[in-house]
């Protein structure tokens, strides 16, 4: 189980927290709420090519962050994320071998969007023998230490591949969001 924590001050009273942005389900809990969780959409998937190559026939492996469940707890150390994050992977036509390896982030960020930690991560896909899809489990904890009595509820846990910058490029014009100048 991959985890990370913030440094900072803590001491909350324990507090429930029923699913991950979408609101307590007991009106006890809506004041202290789960932050929000997102899969940023520009580095939600990843396409590896073999050096040189941008053509589909010189694609190694595919790689999307397709869903993510959750639940938080308040603690005397602030808040506790509990993430599952699902990634599933598809072989290409250059890849070699059996498996495929990936980095991705998770970053948390203040209300007013500041983000306050980045923590990298790898991870790989072995695909089964046949197999042209396969996927994993990732499961994080980020902690958010927060002072008595402040609520996470408008604090975002954000969850993405980490690319490179033609990555981000290649991601851009596939989903039609290149920046303009």
């Amino acid at each position: 189980m991959l985890a990370f924590a913030l440094l900072g001050s803590a001491g909350l009273a324990l507090a429930g927290c029923s699913s991950l942005g979408l609101g307590p389900k007991d009106p006890a809990e809506a004041v202290f709420a789960c932050p929000k969780v997102n899969i940023v959409r520009d580095l939600s998937e990843v396409a590896q090519f073999r050096p040189g190559g941008r053509d589909m026939t010189d694609l190694q492996t595919r790689a999307a962050l397709t869903d993510y469940t959750g639940n938080c707890e308040y603690t005397s150390k602030g808040v506790t994320v509990n993430v599952s994050v699902y990634l599933v992977a598809e072989r290409g036509p250059a890849m070699k071998g059996d498996t495929a390896n990936y980095k991705y982030f998770v970053a948390i960020a203040q209300p007013d969007e500041t983000i306050v930690s980045k923590a990298v991560f790898d991870t790989s896909v072995t695909f089964p023998d046949g197999q042209a899809r396969a996927g994993s489990k990732e499961e994080l904890t980020p902690q958010i230490p927060l002072p008595k009595d402040v609520n996470a509820r408008d604090w975002k846990v954000y969850v993405g591949f980490q690319l490179s910058p033609e990555e981000l490029a290649f991601n851009r014009a596939q989903f039609g969001t290149a920046k303009r100048q």
